[in-house]
């Protein structure tokens, strides 16, 4: 669940932000910093890079000295929503695209009856934004200093290729989309390295569970050049990698919880009875079976994980077993 800290300074305020937090709720994990104990600027550099939203309710130059000292890039800051006190306007200014800020201020916009004011060129213009359409379908861009070529160029009124590599396209395509050449243009892959146009934006499903088995103590470097050297092998970017997987024993793993903390993967384990029940054609070792109950442990978990299928089947080296599982998905619009 998504975390917001909401910020208010006066009475007014307050009301407008308790009325806020209880619809966001519903969906989003919210804390109301009413400053018990702790100063607003401290409330937000303590919480800035931990929640996925801060919503300001006062004026907007207060919002911007406090979240100033913090802000890093589009793809890391959290959504910053500015509003007024009586909730006439709800002014998104920081990460409206990627962050989600342009849509939360339009959700709480209808809450309160205001309105959103939205100010980012593509929106302004009614222009497909490729930030957006990456957020919406779990994709992360491997360089995004390209996403201001690619909608510089669709605010120019050119074309801007788009390749969806083995991916089917569902929808309609955006008339600013063309699967022909063009001068700049998006790739969908899952190494996120293709070269296809002058420009190119490359932008990865995060689609992939890596289910992973190892001997007790396996060291972290053993465990996680193993791992990056088979991915990379396979032509699979770590970007894609939305979880890794396991049998519960190893759920206090080193290795496994290191290489997880340092790349900022989900870690799940599942006990021996619930991999034994995954169906499908997998590799058998009655040692391992012998060991954790299951007969294999990185390709069920991958598959249980994923809710997918296998990609690659498992491989052996030191001591430490690697499959990888994909989940369906395609190019929707």
């Amino acid at each position: 669940m998504k975390k917001a800290g909401i910020l208010a300074f006066t009475k007014a305020g307050r009301e407008l932000a308790t009325e806020i937090a209880s619809h966001l709720s519903k969906e989003w994990d919210v804390e109301f910093d009413e400053s018990g104990g702790t100063s607003p600027a401290e409330y937000v550099r303590n919480n800035f890079a931990g929640k996925d939203a801060l919503v300001f309710v006062g004026a907007a130059g207060i919002a911007v000295r406090m979240i100033a000292p913090y802000v890093v890039s589009k793809d890391k800051d959290p959504a910053v929503i500015v509003i007024d006190e009586k909730g006439e306007y709800v002014i998104p200014i920081l990460s409206g695209h990627l962050g989600g800020a342009n849509a939360l201020a339009v959700y709480i916009a209808e809450i309160l009856k205001g309105k959103p004011v939205i100010t980012t060129a593509t929106d302004v213009n009614g222009k497909f934004a490729i930030d957006v359409w990456t957020s919406a379908n779990n994709c992360v861009i491997t360089d995004i200093s390209n996403i201001k070529i690619i909608s510089g160029a669709i605010l120019r009124g050119e074309k801007v290729g788009f390749d969806p590599g083995n991916f089917e396209i569902v929808g309609d395509m955006p008339k600013e989309l063309t699967l022909d050449r063009a001068d700049s243009g998006v790739c969908i892959s899952l190494s996120g390295d293709v070269q296809k146009y002058d420009t190119t934006l490359n932008a990865v499903p995060k689609i992939i569970t890596v289910g992973v088995g190892c001997r007790k103590d396996t060291s972290d470097e053993d465990f996680e050049t193993l791992l990056i050297e088979t991915l990379k092998e396979h032509r699979i970017s770590l970007l894609s990698v939305a979880k890794i997987a396991s049998v519960n024993i190893k759920s206090q793993e080193k290795c496994i919880l290191d290489f997880c903390r340092k790349y900022g993967i989900p870690f799940v384990t599942y006990s021996a009875e619930e991999l034994m029940a995954v169906k499908g054609n997998f590799r058998s070792s009655d040692f391992v079976k012998s060991v954790t109950g299951a007969d294999n442990i990185c390709e069920r978990s991958a598959v249980l994980s994923s809710g997918g299928k296998l990609l690659i089947n498992r491989e052996v080296k030191d001591g430490i077993t690697i499959a990888v599982a994909i989940r369906e998905w395609e190019c929707r619009f």
